[in-house]
Order: structure tokens, then C-alpha cells, then sequence
């Protein structure tokens, strides 16, 4: 295509169509075959010269085409067909060359959508006069003109070149044998002369001296040689009455020669003859041209002077159409069904096009597009051509086709035009775009309805003038709350649901995505009200109704099943991820499938993001806020949200100072906490955790972000235990540091230990590891953790670092004599993890991993100045990480209660009493029965320990909870003595442990326990209470309990031999193959065998007592599995409610945490996962066990019912509606700002919103002494 000059070109069929039709001498002065078809419009005056021929070709012997309708051209192929007209005699020359252009061997044909027809672009012309000028004059060939167009198709070779010479008899020529006056006047004229000699003969008329003529050539064309030539001799009667002497001039331009020869007598003279032309190959074709147009000059006389006898002699042409047809590749192409008026006039957007009014849909859509291609210039033309046809035809396929090329922004040439008269412009304005867009804004400016149709016009106007600003300018979709408004006629103070209906009347006759797009503005102010952004999409998808099922949606965004579940941030990355650089039609169908789960899922966020990508999502009032993961530490994150769900917690938290113990040294000594007296230092410790947590507590309330961050020395106060610090320092005194400590904001970013599960039981279970698919294991730090202090290796849970280890320490239900109340919580040890299996080798990440969402910055984070003894090297971070959650809760708990004034004391021990031990703990009686007396010991305890069964065998949360509550046997004195635990006291808040770390004795590991602990959302916990009458009800069932599982112990072991389940042959099978065997040897009777007759029939015995044992121990476990599953079934007096259910995901030595919480007002599930909180959906994530990778319950936390209003409160939220001015930090600004990662000057995170004041209090400074003047939580002056 790129070898053509640029411009207009005609398909094949209109370039023959303008050929027939195109009359040399009768045209106007325009050349309908080469130029180009002019702009039509209604009213223009387009028709041809009414004494125009329109051609009817015959074909000549010199034509070399295609003989059959498949023959295909190859690069050695060439057609010529020569032709004449019918009519007027025009001579027509037409060579197609498919071998003169190498590069290009692809002609085009029918069977090729993109080429299925020849397009021709006019290459060169030449006249007549300018061709012999430069070639000298053709006495046999007169041309008038001269054409040569190639195709434009991108492959193919064809040129195709059309000669037009004029007839080969002139008009005067023809006038001397046609004209009738003529040839009466010589007649009369030689009758006159000699009226004896043509006696009886009348002067001939047209079609004999037509006739004579014609003969005379085809004679000459006849001959053999010069010498078998005939002579006329000028005498001859009939050639004196039809030509005589007048003629001479005809004779001679045929080639015809005068002679004289001398007559018989010689008194006569001589005679003269006309000697026949004779015919070589240089004048044939000019004898045969002539000979046609004889014929055609016969012809078209009048039938009554015609000769029938001559006609009947007389050979028919042949058309030449379908060798020309066959030539150029578009004979019996596919037209249009229906019935072509050939009377009337063919509309000139055909001509426009290069296409013939006979074009099917298909081929005028090629013709359309070839030519916008070969001439882009004129585009907006070609459209409106395209546009106008399409709804003449009334053809669904042209009009679709339209309808798509307006979507991808085409116009037409009117549209142009009134679009620069929208704005009272000239379209061949030289004004600068600058103006342009001026005139645009102001009239946006005086006529905000218009906005829309202004910006259509102008984005015609810029793809017109291919200006990016003017562009860039009308594609801002950009709408203002107050356009969105005045658009709808409705004002801010109107009701969503007024809103919605005005748009929904507007939209009938309106424009519905310009009315969806002002639902979507004004529901952007209301961000906490889905009912506008419900309509706006809804309005979007057409009919009120989404086509797309929320499960396609997540496929098509190639989520698949895990969609649901994952947070709306990782929704989104997935969709910017496939729509960045999609084309158009994709975009809209991931947009689509992002919008139907954002409504799905309610999610301002997703639709809010989709609608402006760079949109700041503020957090709902009516949803939590999430938790920045700060360097592995989501097991801290989760711990965060479920102490601020806790209300006698967060009350007393963020309304500390009315709780805040005085440092005054009568307090100090009656203070005592887990068992110990509590110093000085672990409690200004223990106020300072309550101020950091004062400060996060605050930022849950009141933060606009979707999450805030928890500070350093906040995770570190949590973590680090006053024992496991001073464990840690002791340790460092004897180990030699190969380098200087760094500081701890310097290892924030890298891989750290995070806790690992709860310590394994005393007695370490066997079983089996089942691997994890996302984990990779460290060596846990247990046993021989001082071996590996400077270990650096890490643990990794899908794409974030997850942290791992673990130590021996957590707070258990001793089944021990030692009260826990002697026991200090910070150092009760039991045996944990040891090292992980050194077999083990990671699993190889997946080949493609999901796109990661994207993480919120590092920001600001309040700090203080008097953190000197906090920790500040990693060793201690990772030593402090080196702990089970449970041990966590326990520094949580001890240090809030450290920080606290007491309410009351304890008798006896003189142990404080406060909100939290109010709120937490509950209390356990021992009864250890010594002979004929009963020993009774009061423990209290804030967690319940609860045992999972071993694979296989799963338990329901009664049934875990049972095996410190059953029964045991413990010695006393070297006696087996009867023990049981029954609880005296129940706590408001009932924390329960899943003991998932257990022992394989035989690779001396830990191991992670998954299997799965049905819990109930309702909880009864009756059966455990103690009463004081040993022989009440409870006690009875209890003991009848307890009696039934000591029988299904027995029984299940029986049936377990029975089956031998874990070899490979149970009894009864054994028995039979037995028998089998003995049986054949008995039918053998081999020498020296002896088998007694009875043997068979006594095993066959023995198989039918062993079946009968099995059945009726199956019928038992049954009926005992029912006894207990039904015993306590009607005491349903103290009842609790499922509150908070924490999730682990790894193995024993490290993981990744999250926690679902109960929303009891709203009745919904949230899952907190790190900075990401999203309601649950599907509650089967939670309940529905499967102890695979996608996590295990390890901690679950319920409510006492009665109480549950007073207890929890799920969502405590006070969001500032104005952005709170900050206050320079009195000088501590250059140590914040030390703390910020790579962040920009402008951004600023929630942690520089002033917390609600504290009430005035001491400030400490170095623990211990106080500062003169109070400051506040955020280290600011009163």
C-alpha cells in the first residue's frame, strides 16, 4: 500500500461500473474514471452528460483472460482484454499485471476477508496528445487516454492499466457510406450518366455500401498472399453507386492501393482498380477493428433499412464483461439479495466509498475501511457515507457497525461541522488551540447542562485537529458535586432515596451513564451510604439487573475460589494488574467484574477505587480499622484488636489516669501482682505500655485511614516480659558479641522470630508432621537456644515474613500440687519446641504467586524520649520474639494490671484486685481425695487449656476442655490418689487455649496438631462448676461421665486389637485365611501333617463369635458416645457466646496470625488480618474445619451472654470530620522523623492526630523521677 501515492481509491467492480459509464467526449470536463468522487450532499447536482455513452463491451480476439471461474493468478500471470464498444465504437485496452511487482505475491481474492476484492489507487495518466507527443502518432491506434492504478492491498502485486483510443473511422469517414442524402445524390448522379448501363438500378442505401465495405475486408483479411488479392475495379456498378470517386479518402486510410492497368481496347485507355489493403500482423488488429465496427455501424441502423440476409451472415460479438470480471478476481463476487433497480440513479456515496450499490454488507464494510485507510484525511466523510447508507439499507450488520466505530470515537464530516458551530467557530479556523479550549470552558462555565455535549464536541474537534491538550481536556470526566447535583436537580440536603428516584425518571429519556456517573459523585460525599453507588452500577449494566454472577466476576479477574476471601486491597491489585495496558473492550469487562464484587461485598473502597484509581478511601465510621504489620508481628496485631473489642479493657484504657496507681511508697508495698510483689520500675514500665496503648487505642477511634500503625516501643512493652529482659541480658554477659549492638529501628524492615504456639503438654503425644504448603521451617529455638543466639535464619508465610521460633515458657492448669498463686507468671516453664526436623526442605514458591496488594508506608509514629531501658538491639528483639502467643497475653495482662490501681485485695494472699483479674481470671478448685478426707486448693487462671484429639480423632470443644476437668489420677505420697479440677469461679471474659504444639518422640520434635476442635457459638459451662455439695447433680453426672469413658477407653481398645487397623490383616480376616490354609492341607493329606477334623469348624466358630464381639461393641460405643453427648444437655445456666476466634497458619515453630471477631450488634464476622479488615462472608471459613493450610483455631474467646452489652463493643468509632491541625513536638520532632521510611515531605499518617487528652499526671523520665511540667500522651505541653 505504501508504494501508492496517498488518496482515494475504487474496488475493482466500481472501477469497471465508472469504465462503462465514462464517455470521453461527453463528461462535463470531469474524468468520472479517475477523479475522485465528489463530497456529496444533499441538493448537489451529480448527474452524468445526458448524451453520454454507456459502454457495451465486446470482446476481441487479442484477449488473453482467465478461461475458467477458480483460476487463481500467479507471479507469472498476466490478462489483457481488448474490447469495443457496441455503441459508440470507443476502443478499450485492459491489462492486468500481476508479475511486475516482486516484493508483493499475494493477489487478492474472495476467499480473503482482509482482501477479498481489488482496491485501485491511480498511480499515472497520460492523454492522447501528451502520448504522442512523446511516442510519435499510431496510424492504427488513435489513443485518447491513458490510465494505470495499482491495488492497494498490502500483498498484492496487480496493476492494472486501461487504454481508451478512439473508433478507427472517423466521423467524416463514416458520413461518406452512412449518409443517405449522400449516397442518393452519387446514385442519381451516375444514373444520370450513363442511364443505359444502370438501367433498373436505384442508388444503395447504408447498409449496402456497409455491407460492401465489410466485405471487401474480410476478403483481404482472407487472403492467403499479396498475390491472391482481389482487385475492385472502379467500373463495378455497384461499387460506383455506393462509393465512386468521393470515397477515395476511405480507401486510402484502410490501406487499400490505386491501380491503373490497360483495357482490352486499346481506344478505351486504361482501367482503374482498387487493390485490397494487405493484411500483416502490424495492421490485422486495425482491419478486425474496423470489420467490428462495420458491424455496430449495421447494427444500430434502423431494423427496416437493415438486410436480414446480411444479418443472418453476420457473426454476434461476444461481451467482454466477464473476461474483465475473471481478470480482475471479482466475477460472480457475493452481491446483495435483493432486487436492484437498474432505472434509477445509484447514490453517490457508493462512488465515495469505491464500492457499487451491489455490495453485500460485508464487502461495503471492507470498502468503508479500505478506503479510511488509503485516504485517512477524509475519514469524517467516508463515516457520514458509511452512516447514511447503513440507514438506507436498513441493515442491522452496517448499523451495528456504526454503532462501534462511534464507541471508538469516530465522527462525521456534519458531526465536525456542527460541532465547530456548537461553539460558533469556523472549521477552517486558524485560531490556536489555547482559544479553542477557552471558548469551551467558558461555555461549560454559562451552561453547566451542557458539559457533556460541549465535551463530545470538543473531542471531535481534537481528534480533527490531533491536538493532545485539546484531547487531554475532553476526556476529564471530572464532575463536581454541584454539577452532579444541578445535573439531577436535586440539592445535598435530598435523601438517597429521593436521589435515586429523580435519576432513574431522568434516565428513561436521558443519558443513563452520564446519570450514573452523577450518582456516583454524590454518593462519593456520602462514603458510608452504598444506596446511590448500588443505583449508579445498577443503572450501568443496561437493565437493572447484573448479568455478571459474582463467582464469574472473581474468574474473570482470574481470583478463582480464594476471592471471597481475600481483603479488597488484594481484590484490586489483581484488576489493576490485568487492566493495565488491556484494550478497551477488556478494561470495561474487568471494571464490570470488579464492580459486581464491590457490590457484593458492600465495599466503598473497591468502588471508590474504581471509580478514581487515585481516589483516598477514608475509613467508614461504621468499620474497624486495621493494624500496620510493623516487622512480623501480626500475632501482636491480632492481640491489639481483641483487647480494644473488650470494653471494661478499652475504658480503662483510654480513661487511664482515673485507674493510674499512685508511686507512693505505701502503694508500692501492698502491690502484688501474679503471686509477687511488683517494684517500682516494672510499674512505671507498665504505665508507659498503658500510654503507648492509650495512643493506639485513640488512633482506632478516631483514625480516617483503613489502618494505623502501632508503635515500636508499644510492640516492645507487649513483648518483652521485665523476666525474659533481664533472661536475655544475664545470657549476653557470657556470650561474645562479634559486633556492636544495632539499633532496634535499624532491623524493623528485616526478618525477625515471631512467637512460636503454645508449649507442647508434659507428657509429649506421638504423631505424625503434616507438611505446609506456605511455610518453610526454621530450627525452632527451644532446648539448645543458646547454641544458635545469633541464628539468622527466618520463617516465611506466603509473600511476607512470617515470624517463627519458639521457647518453653506458657501459663498452663497445673495439675501439680504448686498453687499457681506462688508462681511467677513471667518464668512458669514447661518443655516447648525443640529443634524443627533438619529433613525438612521448603516447598517451592507456586510458579506464578498472586500480585501482592500493596502495603500502607511507614509513617510517623509517636515517640518519646525516656526509652533508655527499652530493648534496642535485634538479639533482643529476637529473643523477646521467641515466645508463644499465650505467654504474650500473659505480659499483656500483667503489665495492665501493674499499671492499675486495686480495687481490693485478696484474702489470704493479699493479691490485687482490679478490672482486669475482675474481667479475666477465673478460679479452679483442686480436689484430691486422701483416703477417706478430700484436700481442696483454690487456683486462679485467665486461660482455659484445651487438648485436640490425635489424627483422626476429633473432638468437640467439651471434649477437649474434659481432659483437665476429668478425673485423674496423681500421686501423693507415693499413692495413686483420685484428682479432679471443678471451677469455683467463671470469668466475665472466657479465654481459651487450643493446645495445637505437641511432641514426636521418635524424630524428638515439636509439632503443629491440626486436628480440627468443633466449637460451639454457644457455649454452656455448667458441668465444670463446683458446688459445695459433693453429691449434687452436676457431681453425679460428672462421675457417671467420667465412669462411661473409662468404659469406652476399654471398649475402643477391644475393638482396636479386633480390627488391627494398623497392620495390614484385621482378626477376622486372619481367622479366615486360616481356616482357607487349613482346609487345603487337610484335602492334600500330606505324610506327616496331622490336622484335628474339628480345627476348621472351630475357627469358623471363632470368625462368628469375633464378628458378633465386633457388632456389640460398635452398639456400645454408640450408645455411650450418645450417653455423653447427651448428659448435660438440659444445664444451660451459665452460658457464653463465641466472641473472637484466633487463627495460626504455620507450624510449631512459627506462622502467620489473624483473628475473627463477633460483631454481636450488627451480627457480623470480621476477620483482622494486619492492616486489612473485612467482613466474613461465608462462616464455614470459620467453623468448617479442615486442618489444611488455610489455618487452625488455636485461640478462642467467649462472653458470658448475660452481659455481653457491658463486655464488648465490636465497632468504637469517632471520626474527625475536619483534618486536626498539628503542633510542633517541642523539640522531639528530629527523633520522629529518624524514624520514618523513605517517605515523601506531604505524606502524613494517622499517628500525628492528637489523641483525646489524658488526664495531667506525672510525666516519668528515666524511670523514676518526673518532669516538672505535665504533658500529654503525645509528649505535648497542657
Amino acid at each position: 500500500m505504501d508504494r501508492l501515492p496517498p488518496g482515494p481509491g475504487k474496488t475493482a467492480p466500481r472501477l469497471i461500473l465508472d469504465l462503462l459509464n465514462y464517455d470521453p467526449k461527453k463528461n462535463y470536463n470531469k474524468n468520472l474514471l479517475v477523479d475522485a468522487a465528489p463530497k456529496w450532499r444533499k441538493g448537489l447536482w451529480d448527474a452524468a452528460h445526458p448524451q453520454a455513452c454507456r459502454h457495451t463491451l465486446m470482446r476481441k480476439d487479442q484477449t488473453r483472460a482467465p478461461t475458467s471461474n477458480d483460476e487463481q493468478p500467479d507471479a507469472d500471470t498476466s490478462y489483457s482484454v481488448a474490447a469495443y464498444c457496441n455503441k459508440c465504437r470507443l476502443h478499450f485496452m485492459l491489462n492486468v499485471d500481476y508479475k511486475r511487482q516482486n516484493d508483493f505475491q499475494i493477489p487478492c481474492r474472495q476467499s480473503d476477508k482482509e482482501s477479498p476484492l481489488h482496491h485501485f489507487r491511480l498511480q499515472e495518466s497520460i492523454t492522447g496528445k501528451e502520448f504522442r507527443e512523446k511516442f510519435g502518432v499510431d496510424k492504427y491506434d488513435h489513443l485518447i487516454e491513458g490510465h494505470r492504478w495499482g491495488c492497494s492491498g498490502s500483498n498484492c502485486p496487480a496493476i492494472l492499466e486501461v487504454r481508451i483510443s478512439s473508433p478507427r473511422l472517423g466521423k467524416s469517414l463514416v458520413d461518406m457510406i452512412t449518409d443517405k442524402q449522400r449516397l442518393e445524390a452519387r446514385g442519381r448522379k451516375e444514373i444520370a450518366r450513363d442511364p443505359a448501363r444502370y438501367q433498373g438500378m436505384e442508388p444503395v442505401g447504408p447498409v449496402s455500401s456497409l455491407w460492401y465495405l465489410r466485405s471487401y475486408l474480410a476478403d483481404a483479411r482472407a487472403a492467403k498472399d499479396s498475390a491472391s488479392l482481389k482487385k475492385i475495379a472502379k467500373r463495378n456498378k455497384k461499387f460506383v453507386m455506393a462509393f465512386g470517386n468521393e470515397c477515395n479518402d476511405l480507401f486510402e486510410t484502410l490501406g487499400f492501393r490505386e491501380i491503373e492497368e490497360p483495357a482490352e481496347a486499346p481506344e478505351e485507355g486504361t482501367n482503374g482498380f482498387w487493390q485490397l489493403p494487405v493484411v500483416t500482423n502490424e495492421n490485422i488488429a486495425f482491419i478486425e477493428d474496423v470489420i467490428f465496427e462495420i458491424d455496430v455501424l449495421i447494427q444500430n441502423l434502423p431494423l427496416s433499412e437493415q438486410n436480414p440476409a446480411y444479418m443472418r451472415i453476420m457473426i454476434r460479438p461476444v461481451p467482454a464483461l466477464k473476461d474483465i470480471e475473471r481478470s480482475l478476481g471479482y466475477f460472480d463476487y457475493p452481491t446483495r439479495s435483493r432486487t436492484i433497480d437498474l432505472v434509477s440513479e445509484e447514490h453517490p456515496y457508493y462512488k465515495s466509498l469505491g464500492a457499487v450499490e451491489t455490495f453485500n454488507d460485508d464487502y461495503l464494510s471492507w470498502a468503508y475501511d479500505r478506503q479510511c485507510s488509503c485516504d485517512p484525511a477524509n475519514k469524517p466523510y467516508y463515516f457520514d457515507c458509511l452512516e447514511d447508507l447503513a440507514k438506507g439499507r436498513g441493515s442491522p450488520d452496517l448499523q451495528m457497525k456504526v454503532t462501534m466505530a462511534v464507541s471508538l470515537g469516530e465522527y462525521g464530516l456534519k458531526q465536525l461541522e456542527d460541532s465547530f458551530k456548537f461553539f460558533g467557530l469556523d472549521p477552517a479556523t486558524k485560531e490556536g488551540d489555547d482559544h479553542i479550549m477557552g471558548v469551551y470552558k467558558s461555555r461549560i462555565a454559562s451552561a453547566p447542562r451542557q458539559k457533556e455535549e460541549a465535551k463530545t464536541c470538543l473531542l471531535i474537534i481534537a481528534k480533527h485537529r490531533k491536538s493532545e491538550a485539546i484531547e487531554a481536556l475532553a476526556n476529564d470526566n471530572t464532575m463536581s458535586v454541584e454539577e452532579a447535583l444541578e445535573f439531577l436537580d436535586v440539592t445535598a440536603a435530598t435523601a438517597s432515596d429521593s436521589i435515586e428516584a429523580a435519576a432513574i425518571a431522568m434516565a428513561l429519556d436521558g443519558d443513563k451513564a452520564r446519570v450514573a456517573r452523577a450518582l456516583r459523585v454524590i454518593a462519593n460525599q456520602r462514603p458510608e451510604d452504598l444506596t446511590l453507588q448500588r443505583a449508579a452500577a445498577h443503572m450501568e449494566s443496561g437493565n437493572g439487573e447484573f448479568a455478571l454472577d459474582v463467582g464469574e466476576a472473581y474468574n474473570r479477574l482470574q481470583i478463582g475460589t480464594s476471592g471471597p476471601n481475600l481483603p479488597d486491597e488484594t481484590v484490586l491489585t489483581y484488576y489493576q494488574s490485568l487492566s493495565s495496558g488491556a484494550p478497551s473492550g477488556s478494561k470495561d469487562s474487568f471494571a464490570e467484574a470488579l464492580r459486581t464484587i464491590a457490590l457484593h461485598r458492600d465495599s466503598i473502597f473497591l468502588l471508590r477505587k474504581l471509580d478514581d484509581p487515585n481516589a483516598v478511601v477514608h475509613a467508614s465510621t461504621a468499620e474497624p480499622v486495621g493494624l500496620d504489620n510493623i516487622g512480623n508481628t501480626c500475632y501482636l496485631n491480632s492481640l491489639l484488636q481483641y483487647y480494644y473489642t473488650i470494653k471494661p479493657v478499652r475504658d480503662m484504657v483510654i480513661d487511664f489516669e482515673k485507674h493510674r496507681m499512685t508511686l507512693s511508697e505505701d502503694n508500692l508495698k501492698i502491690k502484688r501482682v501474679g503471686g509477687r510483689i511488683v517494684d517500682k520500675s516494672e510499674i512505671i514500665k507498665a504505665q508507659k505500655f498503658v500510654g503507648e496503648l492509650h495512643n493506639l487505642f485513640e488512633n482506632l477511634k478516631t483514625a480516617s485511614t483503613r489502618s494505623v500503625k502501632p508503635t515500636k516501643e508499644l510492640a516492645e512493652l507487649t513483648i518483652f516480659s521485665s523476666e525474659k529482659q533481664g533472661e536475655f541480658l544475664e545470657r549476653r554477659k557470657s556470650i561474645s558479641s562479634p559486633s556492636g549492638p544495632p539499633n532496634i529501628a535499624s532491623i524493623m524492615g528485616a526478618p525477625v522470630f515471631g512467637p512460636q504456639l503454645p508449649p507442647a503438654p508434659l507428657t509429649p503425644p506421638s504423631s505424625s508432621k503434616t507438611p505446609e504448603d506456605d511455610i518453610e521451617m526454621i530450627d525452632n529455638p527451644g532446648d539448645n537456644v543458646e547454641a544458635r543466639d545469633d541464628s539468622s535464619e527466618a520463617t516465611l508465610v506466603d509473600m511476607d515474613q512470617v515470624p517463627a521460633g519458639g521457647d518453653k515458657n506458657s501459663t498452663v492448669v497445673s495439675t501439680t500440687d504448686t498453687p499457681i498463686s506462688d508462681t511467677d507468671t513471667d518464668a512458669v516453664m514447661v518443655n516447648g519446641g525443640s529443634d524443627a526436623d533438619e529433613t525438612s526442605k521448603p516447598l517451592s514458591p507456586p510458579e506464578k504467586p498472586p500480585p501482592i496488594p500493596p502495603r500502607n508506608k511507614s509513617g510517623l509514629v509517636i515517640s518519646t524520649t525516656d526509652n533508655k531501658d527499652l530493648a534496642a538491639d535485634d538479639e533482643l528483639w529476637r529473643f523477646g520474639t521467641q515466645q508463644d502467643v499465650t505467654e504474650v497475653i500473659g505480659n499483656v495482662t500483667y503489665r495492665l494490671q501493674c499499671a492499675i490501681k486495686p480495687t481490693s485485695f485478696e484474702e489470704g494472699s493479699g493479691e490485687q484486685i482490679d478490672v482486669i483479674r475482675d474481667t479475666f481470671f477465673g478460679t479452679n478448685t483442686t480436689y484430691t481425695e486422701k483416703g477417706h478426707t478430700t484436700e481442696t486448693k483454690v487456683e486462679a487462671w485467665p486461660t482455659i487449656i484445651a487438648f485436640p484429639g490425635k489424627e483422626g480423632d476429633v473432638r468437640d470443644l467439651y471434649e477437649a476442655i474434659d481432659v483437665i476437668y476429668d478425673e485423674q489420677y496423681v500421686e501423693v505420697e507415693n499413692k495413686k490418689c483420685p484428682q479432679h479440677f471443678s471451677i469455683s469461679k467463671l470469668p466475665e471474659i472466657l479465654q481459651i487455649q487450643i493446645q495445637r504444639t505437641d511432641f514426636d518422640p521418635v524424630r524428638q520434635t515439636s509439632y503443629k496438631n491440626r486436628t480440627p476442635v468443633a466449637f460451639p457459638e454457644t457455649l454452656y459451662m455448667d458441668r465444670y462448676v463446683a458446688t459445695d455439695d459433693t453429691d449434687s447433680v452436676v457431681m453425679r453426672r460428672r462421675r457417671e461421665t467420667w465412669k462411661w469413658k473409662s468404659q469406652l477407653r476399654l471398649l475402643e481398645a477391644r475393638q482396636e486389637a479386633l480390627k488391627n487397623s494398623k497392620e495390614d490383616i484385621n482378626v477376622p480376616d486372619a481367622l479366615l485365611a486360616v481356616k482357607d490354609y487349613v482346609k487345603a492341607l487337610q484335602e492334600e493329606e500330606i505324610e506327616g501333617i496331622e490336622i484335628a477334623p474339628e480345627l476348621p469348624d472351630a475357627l469358623e466358630d471363632r470368625i462368628s463369635q469375633v464378628a458378633a464381639e465386633l457388632e456389640e461393641i460398635s452398639k456400645q460405643v454408640s450408645a455411650l458416645k450418645k450417653s455423653l453427648k447427651e448428659q448435660f444437655t438440659d444445664m444451660r445456666e451459665h452460658e457464653y457466646k463465641l466472641h473472637s476466634v484466633f487463627i495460626h497458619r504455620g507450624e510449631a515453630g512459627g506462622g502467620h496470625y489473624w483473628v475473627y471477631i463477633y460483631d454481636f450488634e450488627h451480627d457480623i464476622w470480621r476477620e483482622y488480618n494486619d492492616e486489612h479488615v473485612s467482613e466474613v462472608k461465608d462462616r464455614r471459613r470459620i467453623f468448617d474445619q479442615t486442618g489444611s493450610a488455610e489455618g487452625t483455631p488455636y485461640y478462642l474467646v467467649y462472653v458470658k451472654t448475660q452481659k455481653l452489652r457491658d463486655l464488648v463493643d465490636v465497632v468504637c468509632r469517632e471520626v474527625q470530620e475536619a483534618p486536626v491541625e498539628l503542633d510542633t513536638w517541642n523539640g522531639q520532632m528530629d527523633g520522629v522523623v529518624n524514624e520514618v521510611d523513605e517517605e515523601g515531605e506531604d505524606v502524613r499518617h494517622i499517628e500525628h492526630v492528637k489523641p483525646r487528652p489524658l488526664r495531667p499526671k506525672p510525666p516519668v523520665n528515666e524511670w523514676g523521677t518526673t518532669n516538672e511540667q505535665a504533658l500529654d500522651a503525645n509528649g505535648n505541653t497542657w
